[in-house]
């Protein structure tokens, strides 16, 4: 499972692997600082918004020319936009320095550093662990310009991004001109816009106004191809390989920067 759905909220499983892994480096760091009556609580926090920071810098500057038309999106981590390695570097590097500044915390500290990368170690298996044998449905489509295909047949033997969307969705419509912008670009993908409104007059308007072609967009009013990809909120965006396999899922809104680094992973 590539994410979890609390009710119209979702969150993708990597970042909740990551998160536990923060709070039992949290918790170890704590057991062993209270057995020596030591406050160690802002110095994790301190190792852990250190190396958040770092993943996202890291992560911005590898991408920065997809920011250059909008700034502001850096700061805006809601796109998943991470570097966990750099992340990783950077908050062992900072407790190292406060462990060599406070000689009381180092064993607090080095006990929630290990912690935490026994943890991660363990989960980084399945951070992006995809559903088995995840690849397109086999099902006739209908798309909105009256034809009835295949999703298989509207890649053209291209690698696929597979964008699954809802006009009422607020981050849906930021992201889709950026995509729609980078389909007209990319020449080499097929991009597939999978639409899930039940009133298809709101999705042909949208549609109108953000420059969808009607050949390229897939109605799915029933949700069924959702469920057959087992998406579990919107949008959600699949990276599929030119013989119909997915090679990744993002959940959530793409920011320029993401949509290329996941479209690096397909050319893997």
């Amino acid at each position: 499972m590539s994410s979890i759905s609390l009710g119209v909220f979702a969150i993708q499983t990597s970042q909740l692997l990551l998160l536990c892994c923060f709070l039992v480096a949290i918790c170890v760091a704590q057991v062993v600082a209270w057995r020596r009556k030591l406050r160690v609580f802002d110095t994790s926090l301190q190792i852990i918004l250190a190396g958040v920071l770092a993943a996202r810098v890291v992560f911005v500057l590898r991408w920065f020319p997809q920011y250059g038309t909008a700034p502001l999106a850096m700061l805006d981590i809601r796109d998943g936009g991470f570097d966990i390695v750099a992340g990783i570097v950077a908050g062992a590097a900072f407790a190292i320095w406060r462990a060599w500044r406070r000689a009381e915390l180092r064993t607090p500290i080095a006990a929630g550093v290990f912690a935490f990368l026994l943890a991660w170690i363990y989960v980084n298996p399945s951070m992006h662990a995809l559903p088995e044998n995840l690849s397109l449905p086999a099902s006739e489509v209908a798309t909105f310009s009256g034809q009835t295909t295949r999703l298989q047949q509207m890649g053209q033997g291209k690698p696929m991004v597979l964008n699954l969307w809802a006009s009422w969705c607020p981050p849906c419509r930021r992201e889709m001109p950026m995509l729609v912008r980078t389909a007209a670009q990319r020449h080499d993908l097929a991009f597939v816009f999978v639409n899930e409104d039940s009133n298809l007059a709101d999705a042909l308007q949208f549609m109108k106004e953000a420059g969808v072609p009607p050949e390229t967009a897939v109605a799915d009013a029933n949700g069924a191809l959702m469920k057959q990809l087992r998406a579990a909120a919107l949008p959600t965006t699949l990276f599929v390989a030119a013989d119909g396999k997915v090679v990744s899922i993002h959940v959530g809104g793409l920011s320029e920067a993401t949509l290329q680094n996941e479209l690096q992973k397909l050319r893997r």
